[in-house]
């Protein structure tokens, strides 16, 4: 869930839930019994430390990008079952229900740690409050929780050259204080039994590697209090300037906002031992889902599931174009749809989708997306074929099916794709159907052989069958385009008479074009002034 302080950049978005979107829609497709749960990461030091710099309360922050945040999602066409927030009542019962059952089945240790606290703002600094240079890569950019370039967790106490987020000074002391820390270790042989057992359901190699990595290391107590103000009050005497830590409401929050969603149906999906919970993420989130929300469900004894799949991402990074969502600059998802409507950035994204490996950002490559596959494969086939047909309607008889085995076969492959969680390869089929559609035109020329169709009869018998195969390809595209570019999906599907969401059931239509409306087309070329929109953030 992203943390709500800013707006997410399309790194943010690539990484987690645009995937999650169109995986989504692909279970919608298939018919599965599937809900998108997803909200705003509302606590923790981010949106603290952000709220401090207004001049507000982290909560006016939190609710007011909550609702932009949102907004942003629907514009770029997510479909959430309920988009929620961390801190709702809510989210508050089930936080301290597992909390309490931790405490008293005997996971949670009470220890003094050494807490960073800077004596010109006269507070402590917990998580993202303390910067410096990681103990680990050395990367001047690692915070008091984790570094975002090695992924490590840390400790405030372990940053190098540390200085305080808020007043920039280096004038730190390291003051002992009272936290609750999660046993990760008690747990350890029930969460290797987990990563063993799960870690076969498509999980991402990274996030398997990294796990039993951490497992080989051993797993060692880790805090889940903060000595801050922002967040749920730690629910124990003795414990009151302190909350408990973002990652465990945020963690917990994926139920909290199931319950938000529905007060009754919430238990239906949580705990079921047969609901599989697919989970998309940033690789630098990996640990948390992997090792310590496992640990958790574990040690609170309620029955709650724990992931089937860990979908991890890479990153998305540019050497060309900024992308800064800590820094507030950069090319995020609210400037993005300045420059191009969502549709483009759904299929541009997940065409360069870091799903095994960083991926480069590149103006050309986002030109080279738009212009060629969007545009001259996807969107001048529909056009070319959509316009020949209605200027040829005597060629086009009775209804369209698709019974073509190398149109079935690349649909075979599609949902092969999206079930073994290779959305790249899923993308990838769309194209290559694009690309079958495209040799026919080249090879078979049925605008020629449409003239010749008038006055001999074996041509006429030809063409028939060629736009019929052309039309089923352009059928079959806009029902497969649906998860990666719904609206364009949409705009494809009305000539073929379709005006609700597509199933793939109804690849086993017939169908019959609608040959009186004017084909407009669905994707168009960059232009320069789209160009040189897109090079002010170079």
């Amino acid at each position: 869930m992203p943390y709500v302080y800013s707006v997410p950049h399309l790194g943010n978005f690539v990484g987690s839930v645009l995937p999650a979107d169109v995986y989504y829609k692909y279970l919608k497709m298939k018919g599965d019994d599937a809900i998108f749960i997803c909200g705003s990461d509302q606590h923790g030091t981010p949106t603290e430390l952000a709220a401090i710099k207004k001049g507000i309360e982290p909560s006016v922050l939190a609710d007011e990008m909550h609702e932009r945040v949102k907004k942003l999602f629907e514009k770029y066409g997510c479909t959430f079952t309920h988009y929620g927030k961390t801190n709702t009542p809510e989210n508050k019962e089930v936080v301290y229900s597992i909390f309490n059952e931790l405490y008293n089945n005997g996971y949670l240790l009470e220890r003094e740690d050494m807490q960073a606290y800077c004596n010109v703002d006269k507070r402590f600094l917990t998580d993202r409050f303390i910067q410096g240079t990681c103990p680990y890569c050395h990367k001047k950019s690692a915070r008091g929780d984790q570094c975002d370039n090695c992924g490590r967790l840390l400790e405030p106490s372990q940053i190098i050259e540390p200085f305080c987020a808020i007043c920039g000074k280096s004038d730190i002391t390291f003051i002992k204080t009272k936290n609750l820390a999660l046993e990760l270790n008690k747990l350890q042989p029930d969460i290797a039994k987990f990563i063993k057992s799960n870690s076969k359901y498509n999980w991402s190699k990274d996030a398997i590697n990294k796990s039993l990595s951490l497992l080989k290391e051993g797993l060692k107590p880790r805090d889940i209090t903060r000595n801050m103000k922002w967040g749920f009050p730690v629910p124990l005497i003795g414990y009151e300037n302190s909350v408990i830590y973002v990652w465990i409401t945020g963690l917990i929050g994926y139920i909290g906002i199931t319950k938000e969603w529905d007060s009754k149906r919430w238990r239906d999906y949580w705990q079921n031992e047969h609901t599989q919970l697919i989970q998309f993420l940033g690789k630098d989130n990996t640990i948390f889902h992997t090792i310590i929300w496992p640990g958790m469900a574990i040690g609170s004894r309620l029955g709650f599931i724990m992931p089937h799949t860990i979908k991890e991402s890479q990153f998305l990074v540019s050497e060309t174009v900024k992308f800064s969502k800590s820094h507030g600059v950069g090319l995020n998802m609210s400037a993005a749809l300045e420059i191009l409507e969502a549709d483009y950035w759904r299929f541009a994204l997940m065409h360069m989708y870091p799903e095994n490996a960083d991926s480069e950002f590149t103006e050309r490559g986002l030109v080279e997306t738009v212009n060629v596959i969007m545009n001259d494969k996807i969107g001048n086939l529909a056009q070319r074929v959509l316009k020949l047909s209605k200027s040829n309607r005597f060629l086009v008889e009775g209804d369209i099916s698709v019974d073509d085995a190398a149109v079935k076969k690349i649909i075979k492959d599609y949902c092969d794709a999206f079930d073994n969680m290779q959305l790249k390869k899923a993308i990838g089929t769309v194209v290559r159907l694009a690309d079958l559609g495209n040799g026919i035109m080249s090879k078979k020329e049925p605008w020629m052989l449409a003239k010749k169709a008038k006055d001999d009869a074996k041509a006429e018998r030809q063409s028939k069958k060629i736009f019929s195969e052309l039309l089923a390809i352009t059928y079959a595209m806009g029902i497969l385009l649906y998860p990666f570019a719904p609206k364009a999906s949409a705009e494809l599907l009305s000539y073929f008479g379709i005006d609700t969401e597509p199933t793939l059931e109804m690849l086993n239509n017939k169908v019959k074009p609608n040959l009186d409306e004017e084909p407009k087309p669905i994707f168009q070329k960059m232009t320069n002034k789209e160009i040189e929109k897109l090079k002010k953030y170079a």
